[in-house]
């Protein structure tokens, strides 16, 4: 096991004057690592309505009241809020991490933790996206887009906009650029997915039209940067940038015909995103050098996220492997060999699989068949704590402030 990340203990020594010979032994001890008092993981349950918040740092679990049992879990951009899309029920709700967080000379009241304000009916509210400013979902079953500002969320300070992408329904995605606009995909001559992309602004009018659209082989996956938006595909990875122009990024040479990346994730570096497929594993995109290159490769990657900041990668194997990568370097931060038996077997999409998710110094991985989350330390990638739930976890995702200021 590899361990590149260093780690500052306290060495706490007690020492005693006395004119006596028995003076106490001085023993060093290390400091023990805990999690943040402020961040906490949202729990949906796949049996019921209930929904588990749970706080690593002193291992309390609140109850809170979903509209709909195994609903899909989302963290906004600012990490305050979930989002909680229920497609086979057409509806979308939000929480609130909440509280009054104190932060040195002061505190910020962040209201009722709890179910938010926001929540919505939509035809089979699918993918999510919560990107400047913005949260937005798009919807499978009339090719829509549901849109609202994230600082809305506690207080419903402002509406939730429907926005017609003008396609036909389909299993769509978009990507939100910084001036507004949003790539969305087009439904074109398939039967299910997209093949092919265009620009429309929040008024659901097309733009630029003049330029060239190329039109792929199907779509699946997407991410985007202030400027860039990419799109997996079987012919490629499509490239549209927000003026309008359109490129193809192509495999490498060793991907078969039917290898190619149905899901993408962003990076802390505007010129790198992720693309990864169980078979072969997680690849560095680069948009500027047009290059794809090998992260970690495996034929059976199980789970792959970036962190909140985006500055690390986590490939997760079926069979318990961590590899946990740095952006910037390329290098790899933690690796090793997990002791953790986790639940794998998807049969479909609505399957109950294990969930990861990752803070500064721990894993979180879930065990549904044993109703609880397990707690693993980075650094050396043991069990720190596992967490009993009164539900059966389908998703969660850590939630949590961070004031830097």
């Amino acid at each position: 096991m590899k361990l590149f990340k260093i780690l500052s203990y306290a060495l706490v020594i007690s020492v005693f004057s006395s004119c006596s010979s028995d003076d106490t032994d001085e023993l060093p001890f290390e400091e023990q690592i805990v999690e943040n008092e402020n961040m906490g993981l949202l729990i949906s349950d796949s049996e019921s309505n209930v929904l588990n918040f749970l706080k690593p740092y002193d291992s309390s679990i609140l109850d809170f009241q979903a509209s709909f049992s195994g609903g899909s879990i989302y963290a906004t951009e600012s990490g305050l809020y979930g989002v909680i899309t229920h497609r086979d029920n057409n509806f979308t709700e939000t929480f609130n991490y909440g509280g009054e967080i104190d932060h040195g000379s002061h505190s910020h009241d962040l209201g009722e933790q709890g179910m938010a304000a926001i929540s919505f009916e939509s035809q089979s509210p699918t993918h999510f996206k919560s990107e400047q400013g913005y949260v937005s979902v798009y919807n499978d079953g009339d090719a829509t887009l549901s849109l609202f500002n994230e600082n809305s969320i506690y207080n419903e300070s402002s509406p939730v906009r429907t926005i017609n992408t003008g396609s036909a329904a389909h299993h769509g995605a978009m990507v939100i650029y910084e001036n507004g606009t949003i790539a969305v995909t087009e439904l074109g001559s398939g039967v299910g997915l997209p093949e092919s992309v265009k620009i429309i602004n929040q008024d659901e009018e097309v733009l630029f039209e003049d330029e060239t659209v190329i039109v792929t082989s199907g779509i699946h996956g997407n991410a985007g940067n202030d400027n860039v938006a990419i799109f997996g595909s079987n012919t490629g990875i499509l490239v549209v940038k927000s003026t309008g122009q359109q490129s193809l990024i192509n495999y490498p040479n060793d991907f078969e015909d039917d290898a190619w990346f149905g899901s993408l994730l962003s990076t802390s570096d505007d010129n790198l995103f992720v693309g990864y497929t169980t078979n072969k594993g997680a690849y560095f995109i680069n948009i500027e050098a047009e290059e794809i290159t090998p992260i970690y490769e495996t034929n059976n990657l199980f789970k792959c996220i970036t962190s909140k900041e985006g500055d690390l990668v986590v490939s997760l194997t079926g069979e318990g492997y961590l590899n946990i990568t740095e952006v910037e370097t390329g290098l790899v931060k933690y690796q090793g060999q997990l002791n953790v038996t986790m639940d794998t077997e998807a049969i479909d999409h609505s399957a109950v699989i294990s969930s990861i998710d990752l803070s500064e110094d721990f894993i979180y991985i879930s065990i549904p068949t044993q109703k609880k989350i397990v707690q693993l330390q980075l650094n050396n990638l043991s069990i720190t704590n596992e967490y009993n739930l009164n539900i059966t976890p389908f998703q969660f995702k850590i939630l949590g402030a961070d004031f830097d200021h």
